[in-house]
């Protein structure tokens, strides 16, 4: 059972951080395309990674994670390491539903309008598409900042870093 859940959470942790990297390389996509109707849909696949890859696979790598270590005898109230991993885990989720997944919807909304708008002859930025951009760019970064710390701790007791 134990090896099972070591399998399942590493399997989980890889499915978020790849979902989230690959939105991160469509948002460096976006921003070397020309037009409007690729960054539409460069942002929608997001917005579809996001909600349907991302945000599942954290929190079922929450979950997987406390019972593989409840499984090992780890407790929450005797293991200084567990608490730190789950508060930077609730720092994710709270980055992903606060931050990441509005500012992916509102990215995929404001090209899709603008998009719209380059058909008709309308060429420009839409209103308020610097400020969402540089709010997904940040949560994005905290992303892969926090997750890079988590990495780090999930290995330091392997005795792999000294």
């Amino acid at each position: 059972m134990v090896t099972l859940l070591h399998y399942v959470h590493v399997l989980l942790a890889f499915t978020w951080f790849g979902a989230v990297f690959a939105e991160h390389w469509n948002g460096f996509r976006a921003r070397r395309a020309k037009d409007w109707a690729t960054r539409s849909t460069l942002y929608d696949v997001n917005r579809g990674l996001s909600t349907l890859v991302a945000l599942p696979a954290l929190l079922a790598v929450g979950i997987a994670g406390n019972v593989f270590a409840i499984q090992m005898g780890y407790r929450m109230g005797h293991t200084p390491m567990l608490m730190v991993v789950d508060a930077l885990w609730v720092v994710l989720l709270a980055v992903t539903l606060a931050m990441e997944m509005p500012a992916s919807g509102a990215l995929g909304a404001l090209a899709h309008a603008a998009a719209d708008a380059a058909t008709r002859g309308e060429y420009g930025e839409p209103a308020g598409w610097g400020r969402e951009l540089t709010r997904w760019r940040t949560a994005n970064a905290v992303q892969m900042l926090v997750y890079a710390v988590m990495l780090a701790l999930m290995i330091v007791p392997w005795g792999v870093v000294r």
